[in-house]
């Protein structure tokens, strides 16, 4: 499978191998931005599953698929809880809450790197497999299913409704079940946007972006085909899904991650007006590093004939623009930038916490405070502005959806 090989090229280049940083697939914008984001999205029914499950003296059991190198496990292990002042343990799920978690992979390269970092857990179990083929009937159901990080685009809709409905009629209730697909409008390939999304549900993906220096330009790479989805075609999906499984699955949240900071906007591949955002961003979170905020901003081109989508990014450049001016202007003592004609909410949030920010740092005596506490701030910052006026129509990198199966 084409898709093998170009996963197996990405594993041969070393940068799939943790710890990330500025550079690889771990680097800072996925662990302190799109993981985060992920899991704040998911969070809410999370923790009412956790609940419900401790309630009856249950504990939790996680089917992953298209596992890869066990990622999620981490994700999902790693969200926090709400409520964070003065609690000693912070975590949604707590160690000893995961019965078992299985994680299902075609490729034997990934799940390889799986074993050397999780072999030694005994809760932990990878399977090679299609999950498009794993039988759910075999065995107990589970609480919580994740597919993340353009897991479900391999699929074709039919697959996938076939998928979310077998899920849905073997699972208990609440349990829930977590798809990010790749979002149909996002800016990082504009060129690929289109109103024929019949004729047009396919992009030619190729991994480039692990090759940072190059953009993958100095050797050829794989290509395959990836799903890409917007709004009015997930819930075509859902739809479908929810008929066939007997109406027992809802659709809770529906929401974009990773506007201006995809992997593709620092390769330029299918846009050429990106800039290299994502760099710049994981240069904001890392520490003892301070970043030309000036290359921060956001120049955003539209395309001609999408006006919804155009106003989106353009309102989202406008109000990451003004925050990182903002920002630039407290850290120099310049006069702050006149305000916008609208000021949305999450941006006179993340106004008033980089303000909190920057009084902070001028007291800390010690270190780089700009490099260690603004600049990160200012990164979470954007992110949050990103989480607030996201509108859910496939604008992000990544197009989230959270299920629940209500019996």
């Amino acid at each position: 499978m084409t898709e093998i090989d170009a996963y197996n090229e990405a594993l041969k280049s070393g940068q799939y191998q943790k710890p990330g940083g500025l550079l690889g697939k771990y680097d800072n914008v996925r662990r302190f931005w799109e993981d985060e984001e992920l899991g704040l999205y998911l969070r809410p029914y999370l923790e009412r599953l956790v609940a419900r499950r401790k309630e009856r003296g249950e504990r939790l059991r996680m089917l992953d698929l298209g596992c890869g190198s066990g990622d999620s496990f981490e994700f999902i292990t790693s969200i926090s809880s709400q409520s964070l002042i003065s609690k000693h343990n912070t975590k949604v799920i707590e160690p000893d809450m995961v019965e078992v978690y299985k994680g299902i992979d075609i490729n034997e390269g990934l799940l390889r790197q799986a074993q050397a970092i999780y072999g030694g857990r005994q809760n932990m179990v990878f399977v090679r497999s299609d999950f498009n083929d794993y039988d759910f009937s075999s065995e107990e159901p589970y609480d919580l299913y994740l597919a993340n990080y353009g897991t479900l685009c391999h699929n074709t809709d039919e697959q996938t409704v076939e998928l979310l409905s077998n899920i849905a009629k073997h699972s208990k209730d609440g349990a829930l079940i977590m798809v990010d697909w790749l979002g149909r409008f996002s800016y990082e390939w504009q060129t690929l946007w289109t109103k024929d999304v019949e004729h047009n549900q396919w992009m030619d993906y190729v991994i480039s972006y692990i090759y940072s220096d190059s953009g993958g330009k100095e050797q050829p790479l794989t290509h395959f085909p990836l799903r890409i989805m917007g709004r009015q075609e997930v819930l075509h999906i859902y739809r479908q899904a929810k008929r066939k499984a007997g109406g027992i699955i809802t659709l809770r949240k529906l929401a974009d991650r990773s506007s201006f900071v995809g992997r593709h906007m620092d390769t330029a591949q299918y846009n050429p007006h990106c800039q290299p955002l994502r760099r710049l961003v994981n240069s904001l979170f890392e520490p003892d590093l301070c970043t030309n905020l000036d290359e921060v901003l956001v120049v955003y081109v539209p395309r001609d004939g999408f006006a919804e989508v155009n106003a989106y990014h353009q309102r989202l450049a406008d109000c990451w623009n003004y925050l990182v001016t903002y920002t630039k202007a407290l850290l120099e003592g310049s006069k702050l930038p006149e305000a916008l004609t609208e000021m949305p909410q999450p941006l006179s949030r993340a106004l008033s916490a980089m303000k909190g920010a920057v009084t902070a740092a001028a007291r800390m005596k010690i270190g780089n405070p700009r490099a260690s506490l603004v600049e990160p701030q200012l990164g979470y910052c954007l992110r949050e502005l990103e989480m607030g006026l996201q509108r859910g129509w496939g604008c992000g990198h990544g197009l989230v959806a959270v299920f629940e199966v209500v019996k």
